[in-house]
């Protein structure tokens, strides 16, 4: 489910063109009022002038959290909203076209952002979001998923995985270890060392391919 919160001064005006946006998507999604408790995976932010923009430095966020914008036709706003890297921006007085106009966009972030592995493990199944794996390692004919929940184990090969996911965000860097890109803290000659401080070796025949996707 994609837990999605508005925050906004016309919150009854707002909420049923977001509402209908994500139904006409088909995916399943819950939409709260925003708390300061609470990781939200969407946040849809109104402003009406650059003090609003405070707002953002106190949201809670995953790595995979988005945060779009909806505010006035002002270019200085817009580019500001960039340059503190939110994933888009509405003009407000055209919020329902722009939906119709970003639909295609939206859904790749989404598809992106939120896609699930579907981990098996004693005839049981369970979800884990690909934007939550830190990298995975093999272990004769198992492998292990490192990830922000904590450890998994499955009795599968690296190259099934790797076929399942079919994500550009996961790399091989070893005969034994893919990882997910967007936790990469440092690359040096023989490691990669990730966000959380894991170093993992780089194998040989991996370096030029590690190099051509950073």
């Amino acid at each position: 489910m994609i837990r999605i919160s508005l925050i906004s001064k016309h919150y009854q005006q707002i909420e049923p063109l977001i509402q209908q946006f994500f139904d006409d998507l088909q995916i399943e999604y819950k939409l709260t009022n925003y708390t300061h408790q609470t990781v939200q995976d969407i946040y849809f932010v109104e402003i009406e002038k650059k003090n609003d923009l405070n707002i953002l430095n106190h949201l809670k966020k995953l790595n995979s959290t988005l945060v779009y914008i909806i505010g006035p036709k002002d270019f200085d706003l817009v580019s500001i909203c960039l340059q503190m890297q939110t994933h888009l921006y509405f003009i407000n007085n055209e919020l329902e076209k722009q939906f119709i106009h970003y639909h295609g966009f939206i859904q790749k972030q989404i598809q992106k952002n939120f896609q699930y592995y579907l981990y098996q493990r004693n005839g049981i199944t369970s979800k884990i979001r690909l934007s939550q794996i830190y990298y995975i390692e093999s272990l004769r004919h198992q492998i292990i998923i490192h990830s922000i929940n904590g450890e998994m184990i499955e009795r599968k090969t690296l190259s099934q995985f790797n076929k399942e996911i079919q994500s550009l965000d996961f790399i091989q860097i070893h005969k034994s270890y893919i990882i997910n890109k967007r936790f990469i803290q440092e690359i040096k000659n023989q490691e990669v060392i990730l966000k959380e401080q894991t170093h993992l070796p780089i194998g040989r025949s991996y370096k030029e391919s590690l190099k051509e996707q950073n």
